[in-house]
């Protein structure tokens, strides 16, 4: 695998950002909303931990997306 394919500005780097969108928005909607998980302090401690480290590897690719964006590296 190439690492230039997932350099920012390509799609494969899109494609980071947009799977750690989606990933962050699942476990906040289907797991940290669940019963089961709301039943349980722990469980809630942990689902929630695991969307904030979603939410934040979301915000450091979009932080590099947003920079090679405004040097004029992505791709058209």
């Amino acid at each position: 695998m190439s690492a230039d394919r997932f350099d920012p500005g390509t799609f494969g780097f899109h494609e980071a950002l947009h799977m750690a969108h989606v990933l962050a928005e699942l476990v906040e909607t289907r797991l940290c909303e669940h019963p089961a998980i709301q039943a349980n302090p722990g469980w809630q401690n942990k689902a929630a931990a695991a969307a904030r480290a979603l939410q934040d590897l979301y915000q450091a690719i979009g932080e590099v997306h947003l920079s090679a964006e405004k040097r004029g590296h992505l791709e058209a």
